[in-house]
């Protein structure tokens, strides 16, 4: 294949693609609209579209409001799940630029949050907001505590001793080991 008939199909494909993505912008700002001159059109665009869930609809509608960026409707990536819990102008800085990444020898890259990996996006990530470095360096800290207090652990974390269960050092319990022990306590 000629590079010319690549590069023709590459652009015409971008071309198209680009276009799908802005008029499905635009069908977003129309559905808000509507819905927000008349409640009962909400009803009335699921129902003529039964194939789309309650979940798209809503993302939908905050794309058309300018809440969420329209990039972030079809993703179902980790990534794109924490990205739609932040302001859009965050989300926008994001998917056009990426993420300030802190590296394990101290240097920071920016990264592209595709290329996120699930520990990256656990470092990047707070609650509802994008960390700093400093904040990340703080998470980076605690993860090597954790790590530590776990590599530390003396073998026998608890121990029953008639009816009481005795925690000699800190530790957590499942709901199953929690149901164990009661059993096992009698």
């Amino acid at each position: 294949m000629s590079n010319e008939i690549t590069r023709t199909a590459i652009d015409e494909f971008k071309s198209m693609w680009t276009a799908g993505m802005e008029n499905i912008y635009k069908a977003c700002k129309i559905y808000a609209k509507a819905i927000d001159e008349n409640s009962e059109m909400k009803d009335l665009f699921r129902e003529s579209f039964p194939q789309i869930c309650a979940q798209t609809w809503t993302r939908i509608e905050n794309a058309g409001r300018g809440q969420m960026h329209y990039a972030l409707l079809c993703d179902t990536s980790p990534v794109a799940e924490k990205l739609r819990k932040l302001p859009f102008s965050d989300q926008e800085k994001a998917i056009d630029v990426g993420f300030e990444v802190l590296t394990d020898n101290g240097d920071v890259l920016k990264v592209k949050p595709e290329n996120l990996t699930r520990n990256l996006i656990n470092q990047v990530f707070a609650k509802n907001h994008i960390r700093d470095i400093a904040a990340q360096r703080a998470y980076r800290e605690g993860q090597k505590i954790v790590v530590k207090l776990n590599h530390d652990k003396p073998s026998d974390l608890w121990k029953i001793k008639g009816q009481n269960l005795i925690v000699i050092a800190p530790t957590m319990f499942t709901r199953q080991q929690l149901l164990n022990i009661l059993q096992d306590i009698g």
